[in-house]
């Protein structure tokens, strides 16, 4: 499958980070020969009256805060020298740019997040928190960093090396489709990467052993125990050597051979939690972009819990690309 965005948008806050968004939609849009929006969403504006009631601002004032964010958007893209066509509309943020993704054909949107984690993102969350949630199309989140210098202007996207997270779900078997084709595009290094969860290991008793083993007993010194006890920590890790070695064969063998041509993959296995070891692997081995599949589960589990792409995109200082499977 070969990633050929047509439309791509740039959802844009004003915020200082807004020149990193339009950089990375500008060099994408050139790279793929696609179409780019920029688009803003104001939120509803409630006043308050001399006499603390609260009122809706009218037609005419709504009308004029679009105008001149139409205003200002046009002078932003002018400024970097962007052809784009200017989108405008009023409502919650997220919401709205879900309804334009359907209604303009929108196959990706870019965005950034300010990060973030603990009590407050749990209680507020985020527009890029809820876009995760319900775009269909993906949606590729930019890191801003408050220490970050001056964004330079970019006219090809960094893709050097690319990270896959891979759990064998068809969610990210679909996110492996986008890297591939990314990989592909670039000419870049595909890091396919799989974590496994670290398993708690159970210390049993001699009387333990001898009680999931056959044989009698009876005689026994303490030395036959111990041998005893040694054998079935040999069977354990010998399991766990043939299952590790089954993972590795499955990563290599994901990659086409033709399409080695194009990219250079790399497979790697990691234990721990999931959204840490991506997070320390994309560091360490300087990632320019993580492609992640975004998991069905149901919004009050990932209120409460998170999902790893969710932590993995608050925390993540390269860009996160998450695709969510079509229905």
């Amino acid at each position: 499958m070969r990633i050929q965005p047509k439309n791509i948008m740039c959802a844009i806050d004003f915020s200082d980070f807004s020149h990193l968004i339009l950089s990375y939609g500008r060099a994408l849009a050139s790279e793929f020969g696609a179409g780019l929006s920029v688009c803003h969403i104001l939120s509803d504006m409630v006043m308050m009256s001399s006499h603390g009631h609260a009122y809706a601002v009218s037609e005419k004032v709504a009308k004029e805060r679009l105008d001149n964010t139409r205003s200002l958007l046009e002078g932003l893209v002018k400024k970097h020298g962007i052809d784009a066509r200017i989108i405008t509309a009023q409502g919650h943020p997220a919401d709205e740019i879900t309804q334009l993704v359907q209604e303009e054909n929108i196959d990706l949107v870019i965005a950034a997040t300010h990060g973030g984690s603990g009590i407050k993102r749990f209680l507020i969350g985020s527009v890029t928190d809820r876009l995760v949630k319900t775009l269909t199309c993906p949606l590729l989140v930019l890191h801003a960093q408050k220490d970050h210098p001056a964004f330079p202007d970019l006219f090809r996207v960094p893709l050097g090396r690319i990270l896959v997270g891979c759990d064998f779900s068809q969610e990210s078997d679909f996110a492996f489709e986008y890297g591939l084709s990314l990989a592909q595009e670039f000419q870049a290094e595909l890091h396919i990467v799989h974590v496994i969860k670290p398993q708690k290991h159970i210390e049993l008793a001699t009387t333990d052993y001898m009680k999931i083993q056959e044989g009698d007993y009876l005689g026994w010194n303490r030395s036959d125990f111990l041998d005893l006890q040694q054998k079935a920590t040999d069977d354990e890790w010998e399991r766990r050597k043939r299952l590790l070695s089954r993972i590795e064969l499955k990563l290599s063998h994901m990659v086409p051979e033709e399409s080695k041509n194009w990219c250079t993959p790399v497979t790697t296995l990691l234990e721990g939690q999931p959204y840490t070891e991506l997070l320390e692997y994309a560091e360490t081995k300087r990632m320019d972009m993580m492609v992640l599949g975004v998991h069905g589960h149901s919004l009050l589990e990932q209120f409460l819990v998170g999902s790893t792409t969710d932590r993995v995109i608050s925390r993540s200082t390269c860009p996160v690309l998450a695709v969510r499977k079509p229905a």
